[in-house]
Order: structure tokens, then sequence, then C-alpha cells
């Protein structure tokens, strides 16, 4: 996958780009016309939609088979299955929304860790990116990978303990920084303790945090939030999530 010619290349990492419409893929795509996204799934039905818009705009959209531990319901194990019969056929180098989650679904944390798991085999045979969702079960997902030995993955919106984004970053895996940062406290502090070397952006949208609709136009606004949090250059910020992105997506990009 060659990136978009004749534009400072941009990653979105995480973004949910089967719910935005048509009309908005295309203005976002035309508005910034570096940006590449990273379109997540969280079922069968949006991994059809996110394989449709990335054979529409190639070079602009890697598309990532998931399913999301809140879509956990009857069969979740043969949804898996399906799931990555289409990553195996189409030969898919990204997994995800995928993960563990302690604070929204406990009940079904046994199945999650099967689910989870399931897609861990796949990323370590094909060496594909693991996006993770993993809300108070950082340790838990970060814990697996490791026993999964996973080369490449990415904590989705990162609000986990500060201290762990250093054992999370010495494995190679970074942290992903939101534009919800302009409101959120928590992440903004994450954002401007995390070393450079550890993070990349994501959207997250078409989510709605607090009245600000996320959306991937936003990710230089949050690079520019970063680099005045840490006393640099936007420049210098832009340029280590480009690598960082680059190298989790090496897979993709050749």
């Amino acid at each position: 996958m060659a990136g978009p010619a004749g534009a400072e290349r941009i990653y979105d990492m995480h973004v949910h780009l089967y719910e935005f419409s048509d009309v908005e893929v295309e203005e976002i795509l035309e508005k910034d016309p570096g940006l590449v996204l990273v379109a997540v799934s969280e079922d069968v039905e949006s991994l059809e939609r996110v394989l449709e818009l990335r054979d529409r705009f190639p070079n602009r959209i890697v598309a990532c088979a998931g399913l999301h531990p809140w879509n956990i319901g009857e069969e979740p194990l043969a949804q898996v299955e399906e799931l990555l019969r289409a990553a195996y056929h189409w030969d898919l180098a990204c997994v995800g929304e995928v993960g563990l989650d302690r604070k929204f679904v406990p009940h079904t944390w046994e199945v999650q860790v099967q689910v989870f798991e399931a897609f861990l085999r796949y990323a370590r045979e094909v060496g594909a990116l693991v996006n993770i969702h993993a809300p108070d079960a950082w340790a838990d997902a970060l814990a697996m990978l490791v026993d999964y030995d996973v080369e490449r993955a990415m904590f989705h919106w990162y609000t986990g303990p500060q201290e762990l984004v250093g054992t999370i970053g010495s494995y190679g895996y970074k942290v992903s920084i939101n534009p919800a940062l302009r409101i959120q406290k928590k992440h903004r502090a994450i954002a401007k303790a995390a070393p450079l070397e550890y993070i990349v952006f994501e959207s997250d949208g078409p989510y709605n945090y607090r009245g600000l609709r996320l959306n991937p136009l936003m990710i230089r606004e949050a690079i520019e939030i970063v680099a005045a949090e840490k006393g640099v250059e936007p420049e210098a910020v832009a340029e280590a999530a480009r690598w960082n992105s680059e190298r989790l997506l090496s897979r993709v990009l050749g």
C-alpha cells in the first residue's frame, strides 16, 4: 500500500469509518489529502462496510477485522471464525477493535478472553497490528500480548496508569492520543507524560465525547496540543507519530 502522494502523510490509527456517510468520508479525504485512515470494525457487518470503503479509496484506508468486547452476544466464537476467515481471505494486516473490558462489560470477561486470544493468534501468525480496547484492563491486555508474542499493537485512547506507558513502549507497542485531550484532563496528562517514541494519534470518530463529535480532521489539532504540552515544535510530534504509525503498519505499507 503506497501512501497518498503530494501531501504530508498523517495517520488516524483508530476510526469507526463505517459509521460515517459516504459524503462525509469523501469530504474528510478531500479536506486532508495526507490522511491515512485505519478503519476498525466491530462485527461482521461493519467489516463488510470497511472493506467496501477500502476498495473505493485505495491507499487511503487500512481495513481492520474485529469483534468489539461490547458486541459479544450469542455464539461469539462463531462470529470470530467468520471474521478471521475474511481476514485470511483479504490478507488483512490489522485486527481491531478487539480487546478486554473490565469497566463496562465485566460480566462477559471469560468470553472476552477467548475472543481476544483468537485474534492474537491471528496477529502473531501474519504479523498484524492489534488495535486494542482495554478500559480498566490495560495490564491484562498487555500481559496477553506478551504471552502471545505479538509484534505490533496499540492501545487506543489510552487512559490507563501513566506508569504502565513505559512498559507498553518497552515492547515496541504504542498508546494512541485522541483529540478528546482538549477536554479530558486525564488523557491530556498521559499525552504530556508519554515519550514521543511511544505515541500515535487517533480520532475514534464519529464518537461523541461530551459534546465533541470526534473526526479524523481533528488529528492535526491534537498534534499541536501535544506539542504545546511538551514544549516542542508540532513538526517534531508529527514526525514521531508518523514514524511510529508506519512501524505499526509496516506490513501494510511495505
